[in-house]
């Protein structure tokens, strides 16, 4: 035998790529979830709305997604339209507020989830802020209610709190 012998070489085979059903559909499942997550699907969100009525006009800045355990804001800023001092009341839906821990309102409640604002000039504006942390998974739905003068405007809110 010589020193110079090498093995035989391996026999040409068509390439082929072999997967089960689970495979097929959990290779693309895996692959999309770090693109969502680049393309922010996954991330924080925020919105604003805006309600009017006769003589107040609320303005509530919420976040629409949060993640488990994420402190967040809410803030509520109420403007009074009419000619006259207003005194306002920020009432907070228990079924919204209840699902989140941590919640802590300035300036602090006067009774159940209701915020005042008193001796709001015309034109001036008051603010409302909450600090939450998300502490149930899933989406929490609830409203706004501003009152002032016999005058009231409802804010529909929804924050989606992810794992």
């Amino acid at each position: 035998m010589k020193t110079d012998d090498k093995p035989p070489a391996a026999p040409k085979t068509a390439t082929r790529i072999s997967l089960t059903a689970k495979q097929i559909v959990g290779i693309p499942l895996i692959a999309a979830v770090p693109l969502l997550a680049v393309l922010g699907v996954f991330g924080d969100r925020a919105t604003t709305t805006v309600v009017r009525s006769g003589n107040i006009e609320a303005s509530v800045t919420f976040p629409t997604r949060i993640r488990y355990r994420q402190v967040e804001s809410l803030h509520v800023e109420i403007r009074n339209m009419s000619r006259d001092s207003i005194d306002a009341l920020v009432r907070f839906d228990t079924a919204y507020v209840t699902r989140f821990s941590s919640v802590h309102f300035e300036p602090a409640l006067s009774s159940a989830y209701v915020v005042p604002v008193t001796r709001l000039a015309p034109g001036a504006s008051g603010l409302v802020s909450v600090e939450f942390s998300g502490d149930q998974y899933g989406r929490h739905r609830g409203n706004i209610i501003v009152v002032a003068n016999g005058d009231s405007v409802s804010v529909p809110i929804a924050t989606v709190v992810f794992p």
